[in-house]
């Protein structure tokens, strides 16, 4: 709480006198109040106040991490098909292709996950992980086709 500043105040006993205030308690001097001539001027109070700073996010299409009632969705379709393609490559990769298209969808799911909420950050991060495995059995396929073993 913040107190006023020391000055002469209306009197809270007697309301036809001027108490002052010493800025902590009220001091026994008290004197008449002016004439309506000459106009009381009341102390201003100042509370210390930093920057205050206030972004209106609605206008620029910023959305909060933590999911709203708004977007249900909490899932990622594309995070889901690079997991299948990436576990499908380990067992059929014809060419290499099947590890192709895990790595395709897994950069996707990876850069912009369809997911909303806490379950963005996980979809981000099981896509990055079906990139990792598309990556690597594309490289044993590779090595396979052109016999670098």
């Amino acid at each position: 709480m913040t107190l006023p500043a020391a000055g002469w105040f209306p009197d809270p006993q007697d309301a036809s006198r001027l108490r002052w205030w010493d800025g902590r308690t009220w001091d026994a001097s008290t004197r008449a109040l002016p004439s309506r001539s000459e106009p009381v001027v009341a102390p201003l109070v100042v509370a210390p106040a930093g920057p205050s700073f206030s972004v209106d996010t609605s206008s620029i299409g910023v959305r909060s991490w933590a999911s709203s009632a708004s977007e249900v969705r909490r899932y990622c379709v594309v995070t889901l098909v690079a997991v299948l393609l990436a576990l499908l490559s380990v067992a059929v990769n014809p060419l290499g292709t099947v590890s192709a298209g895990a790595a395709l969808a897994g950069i996707i799911g990876a850069v912009h996950p369809g997911a909303t909420g806490g379950w963005r950050v996980l979809a981000r991060s099981v896509a990055a992980s079906a990139l990792v495995l598309a990556v690597a059995t594309g490289a044993v396929a590779a090595s396979a086709q052109f016999h670098l073993y």
